[in-house]
């Protein structure tokens, strides 16, 4: 498994490697450069859609919370090395600084941006497409920009839409529940 791993990222970093590609994934890589266009979309909506305001000023925040604390536990426990320490010896594309040497397994960045594509789309489900092409850019970039193993991104994916799936489920619950009260 480790060696189709390594094929898939070999193939990703070093065979798709292209100048548009070097300039577009590492911005993907810089939270704060994105946390505005992540934010600002998420108070739009909350003021606008008040039928789902509240779920989404609760159920965003929960969501990244759990991801963060949860794939933080993870990689102190896993120690895995990120390609770029990995491949020490054979030089890839690493195109962003060197952080986090042994905080490959899982990709947070994956399992938050997952977990927002799964809460955005049961909630504007006609909009599917376009939450979960986005969560896939940016979890191609982490193979891309050298900092991500394939399945470091795929279980960050998947931790990020159970999560997505637990907190989406629990919000109809409870809220059912509370109905049924009044």
């Amino acid at each position: 498994m480790l060696e189709i791993d390594h094929v898939i990222f070999k193939f990703i970093n070093i065979g798709l490697s292209n100048p548009v590609f070097d300039f577009i994934m590492p911005i993907f890589d810089e939270t704060k450069f994105l946390l505005p266009f992540l934010i600002l979309p998420w108070i739009i909506v909350a003021i606008k859609d008040q039928p789902n305001r509240v779920k989404l000023l609760v159920l965003i925040p929960l969501a990244i919370l759990f991801v963060d604390q949860t794939g933080l536990y993870v990689k102190k426990w896993i120690a895995r090395p990120r390609p770029w320490a990995f491949f020490d010896d054979n030089p890839i594309n690493h195109l962003v600084s060197q952080k986090g040497k042994l905080y490959s397994f899982p990709s947070n960045h994956a399992a938050n941006i997952s977990s927002l594509a799964f809460i955005f789309s049961s909630i504007y489900s006609k909009l599917t497409y376009y939450f979960w092409a986005i969560a896939l850019t940016v979890m191609f970039s982490r193979i891309y920009i050298g900092v991500h193993f394939p399945s470091d991104v795929i279980v960050g994916c998947c931790t990020g839409s159970l999560y997505g799936f637990i907190l989406v489920k629990g919000w109809t619950l409870f809220t059912n529940q509370s109905n049924n009260k009044n």
